[in-house]
């Protein structure tokens, strides 16, 4: 599975591999997420997803609705430390993925067709693939030794460990 990601406030995308996502949750439901070595700062940047149902190559904006049926919410760990593009392991944390419905095309998600066509330019769509859309960012987090904090975003809660 690739991660298609289109960055807050950016004309780009970059993918990145399934292992930037986040599957378990602790016994109080939290995420965890330490933070590698040499990390100053880390920003978190809330986003949407559909996650892929039909591959497709080439997409056109009008059919894009037929490749999506599910949806969620998330949050994304990112580090002015490393260039964008680049994603770290086990910094995106995901929701329970939602079913849109049978019919479409679907009323508040013009977006991800726009992006959809977009990524299925220049790459295949596979089903299982999650294309994320950055919608804000939500704030910095300065990383202290030996420190915990705590982040709260749409019934996601991650305890970042340094």
């Amino acid at each position: 599975m690739n991660l298609f990601i289109f960055p807050y406030q950016s004309d780009n995308f970059y993918t990145c591999p399934d292992t930037a996502i986040v599957r378990e949750k602790d016994t109080s439901g939290c995420f965890k997420y330490w933070v590698p070595d040499g990390i100053e700062t880390l920003r978190a940047i809330r986003f949407a997803y559909v996650r892929i149902e039909r591959a497709g190559k080439c997409i056109r904006e009008e059919f894009a609705h037929r490749h999506y049926k599910t949806c969620g919410w998330g949050v994304h760990l990112s580090t002015y430390d490393v260039n964008e593009g680049n994603t770290l392991d086990n910094s995106i944390f995901l929701s329970e993925a939602t079913s849109i419905g049978d019919e479409g095309p679907y009323e508040g998600f013009e977006a991800f067709d726009t992006v959809l066509q977009r990524a299925s330019e220049y790459m295949t769509l596979r089903s299982g693939d999650l294309v994320l859309l950055e919608l804000e960012d939500i704030g910095a987090y300065e990383i202290e030794p030996d420190r915990t904090q705590t982040l709260s975003c749409d019934q996601i809660k991650i305890d970042i460990i340094s």
